[in-house]
């Protein structure tokens, strides 16, 4: 059976909210377009990207994990908290070699990366994940 778009970014959902990287977050984990615009907290967004059908359902899921800067220096600068995005950037490695239920199979699409967002003024961890599942 093909999932849809919405079960799939639910059943990731349902991955990082039980796993050691889910129990490790500060803030919350969302599913797309949920987390609040205001938010300055550690908080991890899953996203559904791209999936194509058949007998193996593959695609690509996004983690964007969110991690508020730390202030540096006395001139009231912010920089990016390297040490607590080091910690988390393994944390999703190593969920994505633990991570599914026996009906997915993950893997990296590339290292987890760190982005700064200049419109809500905050990095981010980006890391692709792809999957594969059967539909039989």
């Amino acid at each position: 059976m093909i999932k849809t778009e919405i079960q799939i970014e639910r059943d990731f959902y349902s991955f990082v909210e039980n796993s050691d990287l889910g129990k490790a977050i500060e803030g919350k984990v969302y599913r797309s377009e949920m987390r609040p615009a205001d938010a300055k907290t550690e908080d991890l967004v899953i996203k559904f990207l791209a999936g194509l059908d058949g007998q193996i359902q593959t695609g690509v899921v996004i983690l964007n994990l969110y991690v508020p800067d730390i202030p540096f220096g006395s001139d009231g600068k912010y920089s990016p908290n390297k040490s607590r995005i080091g910690e988390l950037e393994e944390l999703i490695l190593s969920f994505i070699e633990s991570a599914g239920d026996g009906e997915y199979l993950l893997e990296s699409d590339g290292s987890p990366s760190t982005v700064y967002n200049d419109e809500i003024e905050q990095h981010f961890i980006y890391s692709r994940i792809k999957f594969q599942r059967s539909t039989f």
